[in-house]
C-alpha cells in the first residue's frame, strides 16, 4: 500500500512538473513573440529584418569629418538634413528635408529641400549588415537668396551598413532631373553626406 501510495504522489508531481514547464515554454514563446528586439542579432533567419518598421536618420557628415577628414577643403554636408522612412513588406515611403537658416534672406532661410518618395531596399552582404537601396522622389528645393525654386524628380542610389538591427550608416547618391527658373536642370549630387540612423518600431 505504501508503494502505491508513493508511485501516486511521484505521478502527481511528474504531472504537475510538466505542466509547469509546458507552461513556461508558452509563456517565454510569448515574451520572444512581443519582444521585436529578442532575436535582433540573428540576420542569417531575417533576411528582411527592416519590414514592417521605421527609420530616422541626421545627417552627421559636419560631426564625422571633425574627427575623419575626408578632404583638405570643406565638407559640404549637402542639402539634406533628417531622413524619414516606413517600411512596408519590401518597399518604402520616404520623407527627406533639410534647410538652411539665413537671417539675410527675406525668406528667413538660404535654402529648402524636401522631397517624398519611395524605396527598396536588398542585401549585398550574405550577413545582411551591408545592402544598398534605390528609389524615386518628388522634390522641391527653395533657394532663399534668390528666391527661385527646382522641382523635379530624383532617382536614388544608396549603400547602408547596419551595426546592429537598429542602428546603421548610410551615404547617397541621387540623379535630378527638374526645372529651375523656367529652364530644364539635369544634376548628379555625389555621395558626399553620411547619415546615421536608428530603426524604431
Amino acid at each position: 500500500m505504501n508503494k502505491r501510495w508513493y508511485i501516486l504522489v511521484f505521478w502527481m508531481m511528474g504531472i504537475i512538473f510538466s505542466t509547469q514547464a509546458q507552461t513556461d515554454k508558452v509563456d517565454t514563446q510569448q515574451d520572444k513573440k512581443d519582444d521585436p528586439y529578442a532575436e535582433e542579432d540573428l540576420y542569417e533567419d531575417d533576411p528582411y529584418f527592416w519590414s514592417y518598421s521605421k527609420e530616422i536618420g541626421l545627417n552627421v557628415t559636419g560631426l564625422a569629418s571633425k574627427f575623419v577628414p575626408f578632404n583638405l577643403g570643406d565638407t559640404d554636408a549637402g542639402p539634406v538634413g533628417l531622413k524619414w522612412k516606413k517600411y512596408y513588406a519590401t518597399r518604402a515611403f520616404r520623407i527627406n528635408f533639410g534647410t538652411n537658416t539665413d537671417q539675410n534672406s527675406d525668406l528667413g532661410f538660404s535654402s529648402l529641400y524636401l522631397s517624398l518618395g519611395f524605396e527598396k531596399r536588398h542585401p549585398i552582404a550574405k550577413s545582411r549588415k551591408l545592402t544598398y537601396s534605390s528609389g524615386w522622389d518628388g522634390l522641391i528645393m527653395i533657394d532663399g537668396n534668390t528666391e527661385s525654386a527646382f522641382i523635379g524628380a530624383s532617382k536614388s542610389y544608396s549603400i547602408e551598413y547596419f551595426f546592429t538591427k537598429r542602428l546603421f550608416i548610410s551615404t547617397e547618391a541621387a540623379l535630378k532631373i527638374g526645372i529651375g527658373n523656367d529652364t530644364p536642370v539635369v544634376s548628379f549630387d555625389p555621395p558626399v553626406a553620411i547619415f546615421l540612423h536608428v530603426r524604431l518600431y
